[in-house]
């Protein structure tokens, strides 16, 4: 990032009372210096900012070629203006590769003469912005103005913030990826550049500064936004992550068949009779996914569930969560729709199931399509009712009626095939083909007429159904 007017690492080698002259990284001669700091420490990038000069007598600098290529880039990521070494006995002997690494990066390299005082270089450095400084300290005045009388709407703080200093931010959380606030990105506009900033708040963030070209933040005023923007963050996703602990609690209410006073409140304006649909996401996307549902506050219950992440989503909620998703790319299974609370765990199985179907394609949002099955088997009564028509004596518990029901069961998973379903059950093909007409003779269906088939798939998969909610309890 360069500053359009001030002073520059030229102007500093152009003047005769500082004795300075390029070792490396001439081109970089334009880059605009506002402050110039003294450090020995070994990685003063942690300790300078964007254009400040680094003034050392070398003791910073690592003595090997490939350690001085890596602080080189060091310093020049850091947006540092340049590095005056002083000429003293105390510097290691700097390498060609560290000069042409300058060179590339056109850093700035500067041999400043053993009888030059730093502190001479930093009033020099001092007086020269001084008219500037003053300018900077009514923009900052104007930023805490602005930041001390905001409301609760980040989103419209961080928007005054950006009109004020004209430039666009972003602030992304580092264990998530999610954007918490702001959301100007350079990537389609060839006119601006951007430069990325660690916040080190109680939440690791990363502030993305967008700006054109000529028109750089001032690091003295950057310092005091990333502060101003750490607070905010850590307001924002302290109370993200407190919303998220009750919507996981209200989710495992749910599950456990508990319907909380609290549960109408969190997803309110929306109605049970509005209609919900269970999404279900890997276990592996569910910290974004619930951070990202808590930042937005919307009202979803989120939490995880047996074997997956698993939100509540009002009807009306779907296209938002959707492209929710999209940002933090999950997958999801979705079940169809239901309008009573009691039903929350038959349909989470349901959007599990359909989460693992569509491990098989490369959709990330796939809904249950098969809505007249959904509807019978929906709740554990339901399905209960579905099993005992259906399968009439093989729904019993005696050993006979186990056998043929698991037969039949495998058979249909195994989508009909005989020698796969044998080959599960460990039997001949012929005791095969006697457990099938067994199975017919007992529920009066026949396995080869469509119809009948139908029913007997509906009653399996109420019959899993049912198995699925006796392991949850």
């Amino acid at each position: 990032m360069e500053l359009a007017g001030g002073l520059t690492i030229a102007d500093i080698v152009a003047t005769a009372s500082l004795d300075s002259h390029f070792l490396a990284g001439e081109k970089g001669g334009d880059r605009r210096v506002l402050w110039a700091h003294s450090c020995e420490m070994p990685n003063p990038e942690n300790w300078l900012g964007p254009h400040e000069l680094l003034m050392t007598v070398g003791l910073c600098v690592p003595a090997d070629a490939v350690g001085q290529v890596a602080f080189i880039e060091r310093l020049n990521g850091a947006g540092l203006a340049g590095i005056m070494i002083g000429d003293h006995t105390l510097a290691p002997p700097l390498t060609s590769e560290m000069f042409d690494a300058a060179d590339r990066c056109n850093f700035p390299v500067l041999l400043a003469a053993e009888q030059v005082p730093y502190a001479v270089v930093a009033r020099h450095v001092a007086a020269a912005n001084s008219h500037e400084q003053t300018l900077q300290v009514l923009t900052l005045s104007k930023l805490y103005h602005t930041a001390a009388y905001a409301d609760e709407d980040s989103d419209a703080l961080v928007g005054r913030l950006a009109q004020l200093l004209g430039i666009g931010i972003r602030v992304t959380d580092v264990s998530t990826g999610i954007v918490v606030v702001g959301s100007e990105s350079a990537d389609h506009d060839p006119a601006k550049s951007s430069h990325d900033y660690d916040l080190h708040g109680a939440h690791k963030a990363v502030l993305t500064i967008t700006e054109f070209a000529g028109e750089s933040i001032e690091s003295f005023i950057l310092i005091h936004l990333m502060k101003i923007l750490e607070v905010l963050v850590d307001r924002i996703l302290n109370s993200a992550d407190r919303r998220a602990e009750i919507s996981a609690r209200l989710m495992l209410s749910l599950l456990n068949g508990v319907t909380l006073p609290e549960t109408h409140e969190f997803l309110a304006p929306h109605l049970p009779s509005d209609g919900f649909v269970l999404v279900s996401v890997p276990v592996a996307d569910g910290p974004a996914f619930a951070r990202v549902l808590a930042v937005n506050k919307l009202p979803i219950i989120a939490g995880l569930g047996r074997i997956t992440f698993l939100a509540l989503v009002p009807s009306g909620e779907i296209e938002a969560v959707r492209t929710l998703l999209a940002a933090v790319s999950a997958s999801a299974g979705v079940s169809s729709v239901f309008a009573d609370f009691a039903d929350t765990r038959a349909a989470a199985v349901e959007a599990g199931k359909v989460l693992a179907a569509a491990q098989h394609n490369d959709r990330r949002w796939t809904e249950f399509d098969g809505s007249t099955v959904s509807v019978l088997t929906r709740s554990r009564r339901e399905a209960t009712e579905i099993v005992r028509g259906v399968l009439g004596p093989l729904a019993e518990e005696s050993t006979r009626s186990i056998m043929l029901r698991e037969t039949l069961f495998a058979f249909l998973r195994n989508d009909r095939k005989w020698k796969e379903t044998a080959d599960e059950l460990f039997i001949h093909k012929q005791t095969l083909s006697y457990r099938l007409g067994k199975i017919e003779e007992q529920t009066g269906l026949k396995i080869g007429r469509s119809a009948d088939l139908s029913s007997l798939w509906i009653a399996y998969q109420a019959w899993e159904t049912i198995s699925a909610t006796v392991v949850t309890e």
